[in-house]
C-alpha cells in the first residue's frame, strides 16, 4: 500500500486546512496495508502482494486520522450542555471547547496563525459532526475491529510521532484522557477506514484510456503552469430515499424554479444559503477549486464547457436529489509535480520478520527482535539470521526484497527504511504482518521504465478518483444525517 496524504472530508480554505492538519498525524490503516504496493509485478509470494485490480490494493487518500491528545483544561459541569445532535447522539459544549483548545494549542506550538475564536469553534464543530456521522455509519454497518488491530494502530501513531507506545500512553493520560477512551476513539477511526474501503475504495477503477490521457496531459503541460481548476457552486434540493413520485416531481419543480432565478440574475450565493440542502450552503454553495478529475462526474460533465459565471442550463439529477450548478470561477493551478519522473531513487533492502498472533504477542516479538538486532550489530550475518528466523517468504533468499521504488512498500516499513543509511539495521518495526528488522544494502538512481511510469500514473489517477468519490460519499452521509445545531455555529 502506498502512503497516502491526509485530505479533509469537506472543502476548506487555507487556514481551515492548517488548523486541522496541525493536530492530526498519519495513521496507516492496519487492516488494509500490504507490504508490496500497487504496481508491483513479477513477485507474488510471501509478503509480496500479487498483481490485482486497483480496487483492492489502494487505500483512499482521505484517511480518518487520530493524533496524540494535548493537555486540556478542566471544565466545569456547568458548560457541559448539548451543542449539536447528530442522529441518535449528541456533541457537548465541553467536547467542542476541549477539541478547539487542542487545535489552538497545536497551532501556537508550531508558530502558526490561530483563526478568530468564532471561526475556530464553527469549523471544529462541523468536523465533530462529520466525524460522528461517519462513525455512526460504520457502527450501523456492523464493522468490527479487534483489540489486536487497535494495538497495531497504536504502534502506527507512536511511530509517526517518533515515540514508543509506552510514551504515547503517558502523553495520552497526561492530556486528561484515559487510555481506554483513547483506544475506543482509535477503534472508531479504524472502523471508519474499513467502511470507506468497502463503500468507496472497492468501487473505484482506473481504465487504460484514463492512464493514456493522464500521461498525454502531463507530457504536454508546461513546467510553469499547472492543471486547470474549477470552482463550482451548487444548490441541492435533496430528495428523501422514501420519496414518492409526486414528492420527487414537486422537489424537481422547486429546483427548476431556483434555476430560473439563477438564470435571471439572482445572487446565486444567496439562493444557495437560503435554499440549498448541501453542506456548503453557508458558503454560498461553493465547493472550492478542484481539478476536473476531482469533481463529481455529473458536475464535471455539466460545467466543463461553461465560461466562468455561467449557469448549467438544466437541473442535474443525482442519487441525492436535484442540483442547480454554476461555474463560479476557473483558474490555472499551481505547477503539479510530475507523477512519472525520469529518474527515481531505488533502495536495495532485506528484512527479517516474526509474525504476531495469539501464539506470539507483539511485545514478545519485539523483545526477540531487539535481542537479535544486538547480535546482528555485533557480527552475526544478516542473511543467515533471516534464513534461520524469518517467517517471511523471502527467508530462503536471506530476507532479500530486491530493489524497491518509492511508494511500493507500506508506510511503516518504507518510512523506517528511508531513515537508514546503507549497512544500518533498524530497530524493530511493526506492520500488520508482524515485527521486522530492516537492513538497507544500497541505493541507486535509475531511469523510470515506461511500465513503471504507467504504474505511477495509475496510482495518481486512482487517487484523484478516490478523492472525488470520497467527497461524494461523505456528502451523501452528511445529507442523509439528522443534524440539529443547538448553538450558533459562528459564536
Amino acid at each position: 500500500m502506498k502512503r497516502q496524504a491526509f485530505s479533509v472530508m469537506f472543502r476548506l480554505n487555507s487556514w481551515q486546512q492548517l488548523l486541522l492538519s496541525a493536530v492530526l498525524v498519519t495513521l496507516a490503516a492496519p487492516a488494509a496495508a500490504q507490504l508490496r504496493a500497487p504496481g508491483s509485478s513479477g513477485r507474488t509470494q510471501g509478503i509480496f502482494m500479487p498483481g490485482g485490480s486497483p480496487s483492492s490494493s489502494t487505500v483512499a487518500p482521505s484517511q480518518p486520522q487520530l493524533g496524540v491528545p494535548q493537555p486540556a483544561q478542566k471544565r466545569s459541569q456547568l458548560v457541559d450542555e448539548v451543542v449539536a445532535i447528530v442522529n441518535n447522539s449528541v456533541i457537548t459544549r465541553r467536547e467542542l471547547l476541549d477539541r478547539a483548545d487542542e487545535v489552538e494549542s497545536q497551532l501556537r506550538a508550531s508558530n502558526r496563525p490561530v483563526p478568530e475564536r468564532p471561526d475556530l469553534l464553527g469549523e471544529v464543530l462541523e468536523r465533530l459532526v462529520m466525524d460522528r456521522v461517519q462513525t455512526q455509519a460504520a457502527q450501523d454497518a456492523g464493522i468490527k475491529v479487534t483489540d489486536q488491530e487497535v494495538d497495531r494502530a497504536i504502534e502506527s501513531v507512536a511511530q509517526q510521532n517518533k515515540m514508543s507506545a509506552t510514551e504515547l500512553r503517558r502523553r495520552v493520560e497526561a492530556s486528561g484522557m484515559t487510555w481506554s477512551k483513547y483506544r475506543d476513539e482509535l477503534r472508531k477511526q479504524v472502523q471508519v477506514i474499513r467502511l470507506r474501503e468497502r463503500e468507496v475504495d472497492s468501487k473505484v477503477q482506473v481504465y487504460d484510456g484514463e492512464i493514456d490521457n493522464y500521461l498525454a496531459a502531463r507530457s504536454g503541460q508546461s513546467a510553469a503552469t499547472g492543471p486547470t481548476e474549477y470552482n463550482v457552486q451548487q444548490i441541492l434540493v435533496r430528495v428523501p430515499e422514501d420519496a414518492s413520485e409526486a414528492q420527487k416531481a414537486q422537489l424537481k419543480a422547486k429546483a427548476q424554479g431556483l434555476l430560473k432565478q439563477a438564470q435571471g440574475g439572482a445572487d446565486f450565493a444567496e439562493l444557495a444559503r437560503s435554499n440549498s440542502d448541501a453542506p456548503e450552503a453557508a458558503q454560498g454553495g461553493a465547493i472550492g477549486f478542484r481539478e476536473i478529475g476531482r469533481l463529481p462526474a455529473l458536475f464535471a460533465n455539466a460545467i466543463v464547457d461553461l465560461q466562468p459565471g455561467g449557469v448549467v442550463p438544466d437541473v442535474v439529477e443525482s442519487a441525492n436529489g436535484f442540483h442547480v450548478l454554476k461555474l463560479a470561477a476557473k483558474r490555472t493551478g499551481a505547477p503539479a509535480q510530475q507523477a512519472a519522473s525520469d529518474r527515481i531513487t531505488q533502495t536495495q533492502v532485506r528484512h527479517i520478520l516474526i509474525r504476531t498472533g495469539p501464539n506470539m504477542p507483539e511485545a514478545e516479538a519485539r523483545r526477540q527482535m531487539t535481542t537479535l538486532r544486538d547480535r546482528l550489530t555485533h557480527g552475526t550475518d544478516f542473511a543467515d539470521a533471516a534464513r534461520r528466523y524469518s517467517q517471511d517468504g523471502s527467508s530462503q533468499q536471506g530476507g532479500e526484497l530486491g530493489w524497491v521504488s518509492p511508494g511500493e512498500l507500506v508506510p511503516e516499513f518504507e518510512q523506517a527504511m528511508n531513515r537508514l543509511r546503507p549497512g544500518e539495521i533498524s530497530e524493530p518495526v511493526v506492520t500488520q504482518f508482524g515485527v521486522h528488522l530492516i537492513q538497507v544494502e544500497n541505493r541507486r538512481e535509475t531511469e523510470v521504465s515506461a511500465e513503471k511510469q504507467r504504474d505511477f500514473a495509475r496510482q495518481e489517477v486512482r487517487e484523484q478518483k478516490l478523492r472525488a468519490a470520497y467527497d461524494d460519499w461523505v456528502r451523501q452521509l452528511r445529507s442523509a444525517a439528522y443534524v440539529e445545531y443547538r448553538i450558533n455555529r459562528q459564536r
